[in-house]
């Protein structure tokens, strides 16, 4: 990959609405930190987070370099606040569905009629395809919260749900379901909760959670 190819992946093809939008969560994660410095690797993964998912509602294959970023500040952060079932997601999901993600993406690319840039092409569920998706969760859901319980982590029930339901939405992310951010839109309802103490994270799942609104507006759009 040249220089060239380097600089349109990631500043070809932004809207400018988008640039604001990006710069203003950017800032209020730093300044979030500045006012409440409770740990470096929360910002860190603040950061990484909000780059990683705004590239993914742009369907640019780049966001798995910040993703890998993301997991793994996120894996220690979670640790470090005894959420368990964060960390174990990030451990066995996050951080794989980066290297598996960039490859399924990467044999699916197509140029925007817009601006000429690669984009990932996605598309949607099937009837049968939600019927074995909310299933899934649910049952997962149950069993998880069940091994939870046996640990002294905290907000088992939430912690157990976010989980089940983060696999999921990654999943669907890798496999280049627009469903996706229906569910991410779930999931950072919820961890905006789980994260009420943390101004960093809860600043964070709040950014996430308008992204993932336009997320779902612009993938309508690159279904094939």
């Amino acid at each position: 990959m040249n220089l060239q190819t380097i600089k349109e992946e990631l500043f070809g093809g932004w809207k400018p609405f988008e640039v604001i939008w990006l710069i203003i969560f950017l800032g209020a994660q730093i300044f979030a930190y500045v006012q409440e410095p409770d740990s470096i690797l929360g910002m860190i993964s603040g950061i990484s987070g909000i780059l990683c998912v705004i590239f993914v509602s742009k369907g640019k294959i780049s966001n798995f370099l910040f993703g890998l970023i993301f997991a793994y500040s996120y894996f220690y952060v979670s640790l470090d606040n005894k959420f368990y079932g964060e960390m174990t997601t990030t451990l066995y999901v996050y951080i794989p569905a980066q290297f598996i993600g960039y490859f399924l993406w990467k044999a699916n690319m197509q140029k925007s009629a817009e601006d000429k840039i690669e984009i990932v092409s996605a598309k949607n569920l099937t009837t049968k395809g939600w019927l074995t998706l909310v299933s899934s969760v649910v049952i997962g859901s149950l069993l998880f919260i069940s091994v939870l319980k046996t640990t002294d982590g905290n907000s088992i029930g939430l912690d157990g749900v976010t989980t089940v339901l983060v696999i999921a939405a990654q999943l669907l992310m890798i496999l280049r379901y627009s469903e996706q951010w229906i569910l991410w839109i779930v999931i950072n309802i919820l961890s905006i909760r789980l994260w009420a103490e943390t101004p960093a994270m809860y600043l964070m799942y709040g950014a996430y959670l308008l992204n993932s609104v336009y997320g779902y507006y612009n993938w309508r759009k690159l279904v094939q």
